[in-house]
């Protein structure tokens, strides 16, 4: 017999109830994991959300240092020219001080007067008689002037050259004033850029603190889906098992039935065959469906007997079988008589 064919209706009733069981059991556990499952992607959008917040900040800060780093390079160069024209500006200065170490006096009056005394000696000169010794005095004095007159040019010169001294430096302590105001314009535009990375460090720190909060979170609500999943998958593999193990008997169940159906037929046609037989051997009128029963009755009796028989068997068969034989056909004259009378009729 067969595994159904031995289950016992309490066993059966048995895996109906655990059938039961399991799928309400299947049905929570599904539940559980739809909440669970809920749960891990509002964690998993929040921390994508935040991330790219975070993306986000983390760009405005780096284009931020940029810029702030780009006018830090011009602040730079800006001192370094105002340090280089400070240093010339010092080297004017200093040798201004030198020359002016050096001057005599005020060249320009110097000059005037003593220009005015050597006109006045060589006037005298000319117009007055002199003697020897105040020729050669007046002569003296002449080229002591003279020579004076020489140095003052020199110092005139100087005076020259302080003065041109004086038009660089104005123009080097313009250009050092424009180099000082372009590092005050730029360290204040590198001032905004960096309050500005002061101001979104915050917000950068918060957003990555609260996008590692809900990874976390992530992935401890993805351990229990993962969990949830394991569970409800080995509810669905005993469910599937249970319903296998039903389907199978209520199969068998159904062929056994079917069988002794089937067999219930063939013994009430086989009980219906030997009657027809029956009543074919004592002479009694037979319908058209005994006949026929009669006659294939007779056909598997032939066929079921052994093959190796003695002569004398066999000739009596064939005698019993001749007037077997013989009966059928008569009968079923009788039976095509019957039936063409009753045409006629």
């Amino acid at each position: 017999m067969t595994e159904a064919a031995e289950a016992k209706p309490e066993d059966v009733e048995f895996l109906r109830a655990k059938l039961r069981e399991l799928k309400v059991q299947a049905r929570d556990e599904l539940e559980i994991l739809r909440r669970d499952r809920d749960q891990m992607r509002e964690y998993k959008n929040i921390r994508d959300d935040h991330n790219k917040e975070v993306r986000s900040l983390i760009e405005s800060v780096k284009a931020e240092r940029e810029a702030r780093d780009k006018i830090n390079k011009d602040i730079s160069e800006a001192k370094d020219r105002r340090t280089a024209i400070h240093a010339q500006l010092k080297s004017v200065y200093d040798e201004i001080r030198e020359l002016r170490s050096n001057l005599v006096g005020s060249p320009s009056t110097d000059q005037r007067r003593m220009m005015r005394r050597v006109e006045e000696l060589e006037w005298r000169q000319q117009t007055d008689q002199l003697t020897r010794d105040e020729e050669l005095s007046i002569v003296e004095e002449i080229a002591k002037i003279e020579a004076k007159l020489v140095k003052i040019g020199q110092e005139k010169e100087k005076q020259d050259r302080i003065s041109e001294l004086r038009r660089l430096a104005r123009k080097l302590k313009e250009e050092a004033s424009d180099a000082h105001e372009k590092v005050i314009e730029f360290s204040e535009q590198s001032q905004i850029h960096h309050q500005e990375v002061v101001r979104i460090r915050p917000q950068l720190e918060e957003y990555k603190k609260s996008a590692d909060t809900a990874h976390k979170n992530f992935v401890e609500w993805l351990k229990k889906v993962k969990d949830g999943e394991a569970k409800l998958k080995d509810l669905r593999t005993q469910i599937e098992e249970i319903q296998g193990k039903l389907r199978k008997f209520t199969v068998e169940k159904r062929d056994i039935e079917r069988q002794e159906i089937r067999d219930q037929q063939k013994a009430q046609e086989r009980e219906r065959a030997e009657e027809a037989v029956e009543k074919l051997q004592s002479g009694k009128r037979l319908t058209f469906d005994e006949f026929i029963l009669a006659q294939r009755q007779v056909t598997d009796d032939k066929k079921k007997k052994p093959k190796k028989r003695s002569k004398k068997s066999e000739d009596a068969e064939l005698t019993e079988e001749s007037e077997l034989t013989d009966e059928i056909t008569n009968e079923a004259a009788n039976i095509e008589e019957s039936s063409d009378n009753i045409e006629d009729e």
